[in-house]
């Protein structure tokens, strides 16, 4: 009887390790299908600097002119772009992501977090003052990328206009 049992027990355990090891490969699968759909639409780690780039431009206007509307929607649209997705772009092109990265990219969702308080509480003097915190967590991240890149980081509109 104790045989049985054991026997029992044995297949059980056996049974769930094997699940166990399906199940987390289903999620890497998972994941990786999601991270290779995000690439093409964003065009990739760059493609969504640039368009960063540009919203960030039309965000220091929106906040020198008070314009919470706008504000509200463009912090929310760097948030999509590149404050949810930097870190798995990064880690597509680069097949790692050092620790300093994923520090600055927590600091850029946190001054942006706080930028959008101040959107929503319509705060004029915050809002500046955690634009300029975004504005240095943006630099910050940008020269420790450049640092170690064989090419540096483009924002500007000229790359566009050249292959257009």
């Amino acid at each position: 009887m104790k045989y049985i049992i054991r026997v029992f027990a044995l297949i059980i355990v056996i049974s769930i390790v094997a699940n166990s090891c399906k199940k987390s490969e289903n999620v890497k699968v998972k994941r990786n299908e999601k991270m290779q759909e995000l690439t093409p639409e964003q065009g990739g780690l760059a493609g969504s600097m640039k368009k960063a780039s540009i919203s960030m431009r039309r965000l220091a206007r929106a906040v020198e002119y008070n314009d919470w509307v706008q504000m509200d929607l463009l912090t929310k649209g760097l948030k999509e772009n590149i404050g949810f997705n930097c870190v798995e772009l990064y880690m597509i092109e680069n097949n790692d992501i050092p620790h300093e990265f994923t520090v600055l990219s927590s600091k850029f969702n946190n001054a942006l977090n706080k930028l959008m308080l101040c959107s929503k509480d319509q705060d004029t003097g915050n809002a500046n003052v955690e634009f300029n915190n975004l504005v240095k967590s943006c630099d910050a991240c940008h020269e420790s990328f450049n640092k170690d890149a064989k090419t540096k980081l483009d924002f500007t509109d000229e790359g566009q206009k050249q292959t257009h």
